[in-house]
């Protein structure tokens, strides 16, 4: 696969983060975060899911918004970030979760090999350093 390995391990690790953050409302022993990597055609399909807090309906069209967060500790910036890097790319990022308490999946989707070199807008990125 060819791609940035930088930007598509910072949409991992904060897809990763986000659902370790997730189950902490589970007891220990109940605990789930599955990655999964399968090859779709010419793509790559990168998903984490977990059996956590869930998001409700109304809130999976606003998770990649800038600024959208549901955590007291949040700013919204993760999966803002991790969108606009997914598109630079020339892949995207999706969500799915059956709603509170049933956890959620997020999945990154890239080209196995990209047609063109992505070059990263930087002025519409937030820094690389907020993952969560």
């Amino acid at each position: 696969m060819t791609t940035d390995r930088h930007q598509a391990l910072q949409i991992l690790v904060n897809f990763i983060t986000n659902a370790v953050q997730a189950v902490k409302v589970r007891p220990a022993g109940e605990r789930i975060v599955r990655l999964k990597v399968k090859q779709d055609g010419d793509r790559v399909l990168f998903s984490v899911e977990d059996n956590g807090v869930g998001i409700p309906r109304e809130n999976l069209q606003k998770v990649f918004q800038h600024g959208f967060t549901t955590r007291k500790d949040g700013h919204g910036f993760g999966l803002h970030s991790g969108a606009l890097a997914a598109r630079n790319l020339g892949g995207q990022v999706s969500v799915f979760s059956s709603g509170p308490g049933q956890g959620s999946s997020f999945t990154l989707e890239l080209p196995l090999n990209c047609q063109k070199e992505a070059v990263p807008d930087h002025s519409s990125l937030e820094p690389t350093h907020e993952l969560v």
